[in-house]
């Protein structure tokens, strides 16, 4: 798979990915949520994973790329004359 996740996405999942696995780990600490702990974490992990890859199955599937996108040089040149 190519890469489709930007820098400002990356740093984004790389900051809400460890908070959700953190809140699993604490909703774990009692009887009730575990079902909703577990899920966080893992949940937590696959965005984790995704902003140390930049890769992203569900951004894949839908068809969407947060990469900035590289200007040719035509185009520059083009709207450098306007």
């Amino acid at each position: 798979m190519k890469e489709n996740v930007g820098k400002q996405d990356q740093l984004i999942r790389s900051i809400a990915g460890p908070a959700l696995m953190g809140v699993g780990y604490f909703t774990l600490g009692g009887n009730k949520g575990k079902l909703v702990g577990i899920a966080s974490i893992v949940v937590g992990t696959l965005i984790a994973e995704s902003a140390i890859t930049r890769v992203c199955p569900v951004n894949e599937f839908f068809g969407v790329d947060t990469r900035k996108k590289k200007k040719s040089p035509i185009k520059k040149i083009k709207e450098a004359l306007v």
